[in-house]
């Protein structure tokens, strides 16, 4: 819907008051972020958390510092190029949500260990890598190889996301492996 919407505003006239673009900003990232917590929720539902704290406690340490530097450093480069404190914060916002959810996807298939999982985390790492892109081609340089590679993954992400929808989700069984001595 976000990317319907700017289409839509990018064919209408020029505004001068640039109201209708900061409608289609706040209005397109509050989509995407609802999209993301939707994501973010489902995947919440799949897991076990007792066990993910309990034998992932190193995974969730690392992903907790890694994603607290990339906030930081998202946040170094947006944030000298927002006009509004509001921008920021959806920004933060934005990069947070995205962020949680690579991390859960990452844990949900550390717990699950499936192609179902696998695709859902690849699904994932393309979006955010698309985002990291995107931030790059809009506030340091705007090259045309930056906007492809971005759409690129972005499409990549949804073609991932597809492929592990029509898969079902085994449940992890302890049985599943055998020791060989």
């Amino acid at each position: 819907m976000s990317d319907i919407l700017g289409i839509i505003i990018d064919r209408m006239p020029y505004d001068e008051s640039q109201k209708l673009y900061d409608f289609e900003y706040y209005i397109g990232n509050a989509l995407y972020i609802a999209s993301y917590l939707f994501l973010i929720i489902k995947i919440s539902k799949s897991l076990d958390f007792n066990y993910v704290l309990k034998k992932l406690k190193i995974h969730l340490i690392v992903l907790t510092v890694l994603n607290i530097y990339l906030l930081y450093v998202l946040h170094t480069i947006i944030n000298p190029n927002t006009v509004l404190e509001s921008d920021s914060y959806l920004e933060t916002v934005y990069n947070l949500v995205l962020l949680t959810l690579l991390s859960l996807a990452l844990l949900n298939y550390f717990y699950r260990d499936n192609k179902k999982s696998f695709y859902l985390f690849i699904g994932a790492l393309c979006i955010v890598f698309s985002e990291v892109i995107d931030v790059a081609y809009i506030y340091i340089a705007q090259r045309c190889i930056l906007n492809f590679l971005s759409t690129t993954l972005a499409l990549s992400a949804f073609y991932f996301f597809y492929q592990q929808s029509k898969l079902l989700n085994f449940a992890k069984e302890e049985g599943d492996f055998v020791v060989i001595e």
